[in-house]
């Protein structure tokens, strides 16, 4: 077995009302604390709830709700100024995925000096960080636990990782109580977008045998209990279920890398502001079909997991089975998705540009079959 290494130096607070404990936690990193959010947060309760456990605790933390769907390195750097005038010494961030590494980089900014362009262009960072609490208000967030967050760019609109000493979380509160405002539809292609991310984990060059088991219970907790969430999404424990396979993903994912699905949907939201769950979620069958010349083995144990008879049959054939598993699930699951490209109102010339940008993302070399230009481009032709 290659030697590997893993870390989380991430505390994680998990579990149907957590959140309670929020102000116990924040009270011992500091009490000045700005919480960064969207509107519609703050419009739903969710953000009330938090500022009244933190007053409860005596903390009078700042609302910053003006986080918008198209935030890009601009607006980074706008927060961090208030962070850095007000002096604080905790950052909450409060929201999905782009909510969520804005105020991870925040929070790196506030011990670090310059903009967070400097740091996109190869600026080296401190080591230091103020402290940050991440609290997702979806399933999954990909960078959580890792040194890493992703901005977009002002410059070009393009999605850039950065990966730096300092930059991280110090406390994920992952609490499925506080995520009732999931839209039906949002919350399907989450899900899909877990599933994908376990695929790719579970099939990637780097993968061990401390996580093959967590992304094959990640892969079998959506197959089982999507289509149960989105029949009563009401249901606290059904979306704890899926916040469960999402914790897994995030885990594992720190070891396997993100895949193709995760590169090429960071290329087309960028600069298209198309959602990276949906991207993914209409990729996923097309990758799992380029990798299976090399990864039949795999994915037939998928394909296992899905409750498909593979007995005595090609492991070819076996893992061809798991592909239709996945088109099953999302033809099954009673909603009308997106399942090609062109429905996205793209054009092809924006396929060239998407796997362009994806070729910059380090997973790209996890993936088991090494994939060029003209292998994406060939996933997103099949896929559009």
């Amino acid at each position: 077995m290659n030697i590997f290494e893993f870390t989380i130096p991430t505390k994680i607070e998990y579990g149907i009302d957590s959140m309670v404990r929020l102000g116990h936690f924040t009270r011992q990193y500091g009490d000045r604390v700005i919480v960064i959010t969207e509107n519609t947060l703050s419009q739903s309760g969710t953000i009330q709830n938090i500022e009244s456990i933190l007053k409860g605790k005596g903390i009078e933390p700042i609302i910053y709700d003006g986080i918008f769907p198209n935030a890009d390195s601009t607006t980074v750097d706008e927060v961090a100024q208030i962070a850095r005038k007000s002096k604080v010494n905790v950052v909450i961030g409060v929201g999905g995925s782009r909510i969520c590494n804005i105020a991870k980089v925040v929070a790196f900014l506030c011990k670090n000096d310059g903009e967070i362009t400097d740091y996109i262009h190869g600026k080296e960072g401190s080591g230091s960080r103020i402290s940050y609490i991440e609290i997702p208000t979806i399933f999954r967030e990909v960078y959580a636990l890792t040194s890493s967050a992703f901005v977009t760019d002002a410059f070009d609109q393009a999605n850039k990782v950065v990966t730096l000493n300092g930059l991280g979380t110090d406390i994920l509160v992952d609490d499925p109580a506080i995520m009732t405002g999931i839209q039906t539809k949002t919350a399907a292609y989450i899900a899909l977008d877990i599933l994908a991310l376990s695929i790719e984990g579970y099939i990637s060059l780097k993968v061990n045998p401390l996580v093959e088991p967590i992304l094959l219970r990640g892969i079998e907790i959506v197959y089982y209990n999507l289509v149960k969430y989105l029949k009563n999404p009401h249901d606290v424990t059904n979306r704890e279920k899926l916040c469960t396979a999402g914790l897994f993903t995030a885990i594992a994912n720190i070891i396997t890398g993100f895949g193709i699905g995760f590169a090429l949907s960071m290329g087309m939201n960028g600069k298209n502001r198309i959602s990276k769950s949906i991207i993914t979620s209409i990729l996923i069958p097309f990758i799992m079909e380029y990798n299976l010349s090399v990864s039949a083995s795999r994915l037939a144990k998928i394909a296992r997991v899905m409750g498909k008879n593979i007995d005595d049959i090609p492991e070819t054939e076996a893992a061809q089975k798991a592909v239709e598993g996945i088109n099953e699930l999302k033809e099954g699951i009673g909603i009308d998705l997106t399942h090609k490209i062109s429905e996205l109102g793209l054009e092809k010339d924006d396929l060239a540009e998407a796997a362009e940008v994806a070729l910059r993302f380090e997973d790209i070399n996890s993936i088991p079959r090494k994939a060029s230009f003209e292998n994406l481009m060939e996933i997103l032709k099949k896929a559009y």
